[in-house]
Parts: structure tokens; sequence; C-alpha cells
């Protein structure tokens, strides 16, 4: 029966969702490109909102029950952390209601012919050919336009017990955002990294109460601050396999 579930979630569920994010491109892209320059970068993040929440109602269907539970989001901006361990997780993020995100990612998301457009479009950064210094000052921008930050702190889908990188934190830390950490966890049972089918599987996102800056003083601040939002993320993720 779960053979037979799994073929339908890929050929029919999957096909679905590859022809909702290639047909609402289409319908999308003329109204986004007549949009004025100063407001077109606003208009891809909330299209890119408006398409993972189309993504995440597929995977409702694909799963064996799919679970939000959220806390209150901090007002203003913040960082947003999350494990990371299927190409589902992008998506997944719009279904806690963020929808003006600045995706930080590695550089060969830009290189795919579909996503490097809506990637450039969007204003989202990439980590491999910008510089720190530069991260900091687009983010810092971003902010002001009232956007999140967004990372993925361990880096790789391969291993889902990777090491939480600082950087989301460092950036939090220098521009006093708080930081909202979140689990996904099911979505390495339903499309583990490297597969292309589509398994049936119980999919749980979580967001955990916002961490602090000036909660996590001292030069190491930011490295505290990290272990504490992948001890919450991880231990989450372990209760759920």
């Amino acid at each position: 029966m779960e053979r037979l579930r799994t073929c339908f979630n890929t050929i029919v569920i999957g096909g679905a969702a590859i022809g909702w994010l290639f047909v609402s491109t289409l319908v999308a892209a003329p109204f986004l490109w007549l949009t004025s320059s100063a407001k077109r970068d606003r208009a891809v993040r909330k299209f890119v909102y408006i398409q993972s929440r189309g993504i995440v109602f597929f995977m409702r269907l694909a799963s064996n029950g799919l679970c939000v539970e959220k806390q209150a989001r901090p007002e203003g901006s913040c960082v947003i952390v999350a494990n990371h361990a299927s190409a589902l997780d992008l998506y997944t993020i719009s279904a806690f209601g963020f929808d003006n995100i600045i995706y930080i990612t590695k550089g060969w998301v830009f290189k795919l012919p579909f996503f490097r457009y809506v990637m450039n479009g969007a204003g989202y950064i990439d980590a491999e050919k910008t510089s720190p210094e530069q991260i900091l000052a687009q983010c810092k921008n971003a902010v002001e336009k009232g956007c999140d930050i967004m990372f993925f702190p361990q880096g790789s889908r391969k291993d889902p017990y990777a090491r939480f990188k600082s950087g989301a934190f460092y950036l939090a830390e220098q521009l006093n955002l708080p930081v909202v950490p979140v689990a996904i966890t099911g979505t390495q049972k339903m499309l583990p990294a490297g597969s292309f089918t589509i398994k049936p599987a119980r999919v749980v996102l979580k967001t955990f109460p916002a961490l602090y800056p000036k909660d996590y003083d001292g030069e190491l601040g930011h490295l505290h601050m990290a272990q504490a939002a992948k001890k919450q993320i991880m231990e989450f993720f372990e209760k759920q396999l």
C-alpha cells in the first residue's frame, strides 16, 4: 500500500506541484515585470510566498498529516533559522505566515534555469559570491524595508545532524534582531536528499519562542545563541522520529 501511495504521490501530486510552479510563474511573470522597479522585489517575494503555500497544500495531500505549531512572532524583522534535510524545507516556511523573506543560500540555486530569475528578482543573497561585509550591508538594507532574513545554518541537506554555523546568529547580533528557531520534521522522510520519490510521511513544523542577542552577552554570545537554537530544534526533531 505504501509503495502504491508513493507512486501516486510522485507521479500525480508531484506532477501537479511542478505544474503549479510552472503555470503560476508564467501567469505572474507579466504582472511582476510591469510592477515598478522600486516595488518589484517585494512583489516577487510575495509571489514566492503564494507559490510556497501552494506547495505546502500539495505536501498536505501527499502526507500522513501535516501539523503546524507556531508561537507568536516578534514585532518587526527577525532572523529565521531552521534545520535542513529536504528540498521541501524552503517551502514549509510559508506555513508560518512569513511572506517577506530574504533567503541567504548557496550559489548553486542561482544557477538553476527556472529558479535563478525568481531568486535574483526577490533580492535573495548568494552566500558564496557575497562577502560577509556585503551580506551584512544587504541584510541591514532589507531589514529597513521590513524584511525577515532566513538561514538554513546547517548548510546542507545530506546530514540532518550537521552543526549549525554561526553566521546567522552573528548577523542577528550585529543587527540586534531576534532569532526565531524553526523545526522541520518529516520532510526528510517525504523527500530525502538525492531522492525524486515522494513518500507518505507525517510532517510537523514548529516555531519556538524568539531568542534575543541581549540575552547572550560576550564575544561568544552568538555561538551560545546558535547552540541554544540547535538544542531546541534537534531535540524536537528527534522526538518526531
